[in-house]
């Protein structure tokens, strides 16, 4: 036996081999390695004995590199020195168990922020397998060249994502585009990300930049990516990102549907679960007192925005708390009132840290098809609801009075949208009528639903920023106006349809007809989701709870709406005139949208569910399709789009049917021109009437009030601007530069943006550069 002393080490070999007994070795090393992280330890010799044998070496193998590798090491030698010198000593002895050693020691993988494992090209082949429905020799073939890929890189450790990247390049390098669409990651490059918490987005003026809604635009952003990669094939997808249509919600196309209408009878009888089961949140009984009734009526709105993508809207609102104020004193339900709205601006609780996007729609006196129905109380039934008409019209009043006294600063509720129904017999009540136009000319509030019109129905509501439900699907009014609402509504970009059509008449409306059915082919793909979410996963509970045997939520008489932008350039591209400027264009437009209501029409014999046609809000929209449109047809673009052309983000389109906003036109021809389109736009519409009075008359708008009434308009506002001084607190109308009290230039603006008022701060660019364009209407 031949002892030889090496860098201190006593080692033991008989003749030319290694007596391997890794436990005394251990004690007798005494030099240091310096790991990745910079850390020094003791070398463990231990570990590179159990890595060869994982290789599959053999003692003989193992002894022959312990013995070159010992007469190589120093101390302070780094760990991907040793792993180099133990690869060069196996490459002589055994190629395949060198490069296997250089696949598990060298290529590491790091699973988490402090486990690494080895590199396993078999977990390739079971991810394309499990993912992309690839079959086995395919998946063998990608991952083995991915290996080969790894092999060459020189970095410190590998990455899940990293890998997964490399795999989708093999995929299309192969011509597997398929496998690479269901293969694919889904997330947000680190620049985004930071740019979102640096700067947030503009898309919802409703929503601030703050943490929730960081993480809630995150989220959003690789739900929209699932929507378009898994959800819809690629034909639907690929229009969106065209800019041909425009997938509303995309968020929230796999999970939610849009917006509803409530009812609180159900609530009011049988109690009240947030949750939809009562298993995860405690279970409150009927209301009993009113400010429970108060308090339910909020949580139905804040529990339902958690199962849905848009507006809570509460139908008949002031109808059913009725009876729950029975005997009170004005004062009394006054802070009742008080209290709701103000629980509706100050939960703070909805989808990425935003107040709740609710509105209620009011009531004059009972209407005919309620009169006679049980009204509700803890469970019970105390009578008609004809009884409490009285009660009803207290609710109304306070509920002016509230809203008209703004907050503690003055500044006007943003919420809940506040829609008084004008039915027949509306202007009988003078006193009502004045103080709610009162209110109109001080802030704005108030929207109104005009029930006078045989097209309307015996029950109308709207919702949101004009989401429309009537009586006209089965005819009864509970059914096709309460406890349901829109599922969804997708819109078409009809100027890119003109400029496609290039001056063919014909052409034009089978463009169009292409876009309806990609957009119908999309709304059945939602549809069919909703349904499984509901009724299979089981994941909207709050809406699917059920009471005397019906589920709460009638997703049976949702609607499916075809929303559109732009006619107004449409037709200024396609017969150079717009709406405003002639009988001919105007006659074109209806002609257009008449054959989107035809093509709804023709759908609900086909399919039996219920389709509309809507007017789209477009808040990103309309800035959206004029973006691409600039983008794709410059030339085309150029001729009708809306903004400054020496910002892109700030063009725009005209939204849905409107008149272009700065039409050099009075507001009867306004009014003339626009109700064309209200009876066609079945699922929504909606007039503007931008104030510019500082100080509005109010006996001047409700003239012009009963005026519109009399023609085809469905719905409508008066625009309030406000500016609130930062500085002061001063509340004053219009949007100034400066404060009238202590000339401050810190203002808070707010004006009405699509259908809800909201901080003009918070608008995007294009809707920004809208507000500048507006003709304001002296009042």
């Amino acid at each position: 036996m031949i002892v030889i002393l090496i860098l201190n080490l006593n080692i033991l070999f008989c003749g030319d081999e290694m007596m391997i007994d890794s436990k005394k070795l251990n004690k007798n090393i005494k030099f240091l390695v310096i790991k990745r992280n910079g850390k020094k330890e003791k070398f463990d010799l231990f570990k590179l004995i159990k890595s060869l044998k994982n290789c599959g070496a053999e003692e003989e193998i193992i002894n022959k590199v312990v013995n070159e590798l010992m007469l190589k090491v120093y101390d302070e030698i780094t760990t991907d020195e040793i792993k180099n010198i133990v690869y060069s000593i196996l490459r002589k002895y055994n190629r395949e168990l060198a490069e296997k050693y250089k696949r598990g020691v060298i290529l590491k993988v790091r699973t988490s922020e402090k486990e690494f494992e080895p590199f396993n090209k078999e977990k390739i082949v079971k991810a394309l397998i499990r993912e992309a429905k690839a079959d086995e020799e395919t998946a063998k073939r990608i991952a083995d060249e991915v290996e080969r890929e790894l092999l060459k890189l020189n970095v410190k450790y590998l990455t899940a994502p990293m890998i997964r990247e490399i795999v989708n390049v093999k995929l299309i390098e192969y011509g597997y585009e398929e496998l690479r669409h269901k293969h694919t990651r889904l997330g947000l490059p680190v620049y985004d990300i930071k740019r979102l918490i640096k700067h947030g987005l503009k898309e919802n003026a409703n929503m601030l930049h703050n943490p929730e809604s960081i993480h809630k635009w995150v989220a959003d952003e690789v739900m929209k990516q699932y929507s378009l990669l898994e959800m819809f094939p690629k034909y639907i997808a690929d229009a969106h990102i065209r800019g041909d249509i425009h997938l509303h919600d995309l968020e929230y196309a796999p999970t939610r549907p849009v917006c509803m209408q409530h009812d609180l009878r159900p609530f009011f009888k049988y109690g009240l679960k947030v949750d939809g089961t009562g298993l995860h949140t405690s279970t409150s009984k009927p209301a009993k007192h009113p400010e429970v009734a108060i308090q339910h009526a909020a949580k139905v709105m804040m529990a339902a925005q958690t199962n849905m993508a848009g507006g809570q809207s509460i139908d008949e609102f002031n109808v059913w708390l009725a009876p729950y104020v029975k005997n009170l004193s004005y004062d009394k339900i006054k802070q009742l009132m008080q209290m709701f709205v103000y629980e509706l601006n100050q939960m703070y609780v909805s989808r990425g840290g935003q107040v709740i996007f609710s509105s209620i729609n009011v009531e004059l006196e009972i209407p005919d098809y309620l009169k006679d129905k049980p009204a509700v109380v803890a469970g019970k039934e105390v009578g008609s609801y004809e009884e409490y008409e009285e009660e009803a019209q207290l609710i109304l009043k306070a509920l002016i009075d509230v809203l008209s006294e703004g907050d503690a600063l003055g500044k006007p509720f943003l919420f809940p949208n506040f829609i008084i129904k004008l039915r027949d017999n509306a202007f009988k009540h003078e006193e009502m009528m004045e103080r709610i136009h009162e209110l109109s000319a001080k802030f704005g509030t108030p929207y109104f639903v005009n029930l006078t019109r045989n097209w309307q129905g015996e029950n109308v509501n709207s919702m949101g920023c004009r989401t429309r439900l009537s009586s006209d699907w089965t005819g009864d009014p509970e059914k096709d106006t309460l406890r349901t609402g829109n599922m969804q509504w997708y819109t078409i970009n009809l100027p890119r349809i003109a400029y496609e059509a290039n001056g063919d008449d014909n052409r034009l409306f089978e463009i169009l007809e292409e876009r309806l059915r990609i957009v119908k082919d999309a709304l059945l793909i939602k549809h069919d989701e909703m349904i499984k979410r509901l009724y299979e996963d089981k994941i909207l509970p709050f809406l699917t709870q059920e009471f005397d045997g019906e589920p709460y939520y009638r997703y049976e008489y949702t609607t499916k709406a075809f929303g559109f932008v732009g006619l107004n350039e449409m037709l200024k591209y396609h017969i150079g005139e717009e709406l405003h400027e002639s009988k001919e264009a105007l006659k074109f437009g209806v002609r257009v949208i008449k054959f989107m209501r035809d093509y709804a029409e023709r759908l609900k014999e086909e399919t039996g569910l219920r389709w509309s046609v809507t007017q789209t809000p477009a808040e990103s929209t309309a800035g959206r399709f004029a973006r691409l449109d600039y983008k794709y047809y410059r030339e085309e673009t150029l001729s009708v789009v809306n903004g400054d052309l020496n910002d892109i983000n700030s063009l725009y389109y005209t939204n849905s049917s409107h008149v272009r906003v700065n039409a050099p036109i009075t507001l009867g021809e306004k009014i003339l021109v626009e109700e064309k389109f209200h009876p066609i736009c079945n699922g929504g519409h909606i007039l503007h009437v931008w104030n510019t009075e500082v100080s509005s008359d109010p006996e001047v708008l409700m003239d012009i009030t009963k005026k519109i009434a009399k023609r085809d308009i469905g719905y409508w506002a008066y625009t309030k601007n406000i500016s609130a001084c930062e500085h002061c607190g001063f509340i004053s109308g219009g949007l100034r530069e400066s404060c009238p009290n202590c000339r401050s230039k810190n203002l808070a603006k707010y004006s009405r943006i699509t259908g809800y008022l909201q901080n003009v701060s918070n608008w995007n660019r294009a809707k920004q550069e809208e507000l500048k364009d507006r003709r304001w209407f002296s009042l």
